[in-house]
């Protein structure tokens, strides 16, 4: 298992790259936002909605609770986003700060209908993953829309904490 700390560290992470991200897309119009660029869940939008989407649906299996993944169309806006995003990730923090749980596995159902059983710090790693994944695409999507994204990499995340 990673330390808590690590934990810690990696959601700080996600929430520094994801808010950059969020900050990037409100200098794109709503047309650009929203085309589909036939990338990963077709747009800029599309694909931030997604992180969050997954972000949410972790953090309800992880405290025990079940929600539908995905919000009837069209989903939450950017301002919707900027809003119930970091609120996620604040309180994943508050799990993994207080959890003693961290190394027991979890069983789930996946989307497709099967189930998984996985340790909860692996799963914790696995958020911050997927994120960033997606991250990258959405950085691919806005240098396509002629825009130049923030720098998103964990190295300027820790370069801006000085470490």
């Amino acid at each position: 298992m990673v330390p808590n700390s690590t934990l810690l560290s990696h959601l700080d992470y996600t929430l520094w790259a994801s808010s950059k991200l969020l900050d990037a897309a409100t200098r794109l119009t709503p047309d650009q936002l929203t085309l589909d660029l036939k990338v990963s869940h077709t747009s800029v939008l599309a694909t931030l909605q997604h992180i969050y989407y997954a972000d949410r649906t972790w953090l309800a299996r992880l405290t025990g609770q079940t929600i539908p993944f995905a919000d009837p169309d069209p989903g939450p806006s950017l301002d919707d986003l900027k809003e119930a995003w970091p609120r996620i990730i604040v309180i994943l923090r508050a799990y993994v700060s207080s959890a003693t749980d961290l190394e027991t596995d979890l069983t789930a159902t996946r989307l497709n209908g099967s189930t998984f059983t996985c340790a909860r710090w692996k799963l914790l790693l696995h958020v911050v993953n997927h994120a960033t994944l997606h991250r990258g695409q959405v950085v691919a999507m806005i240098r396509q829309l002629g825009q130049v994204p923030p720098a998103t990499d964990l190295f300027y995340f820790y370069l801006q904490q000085g470490v």
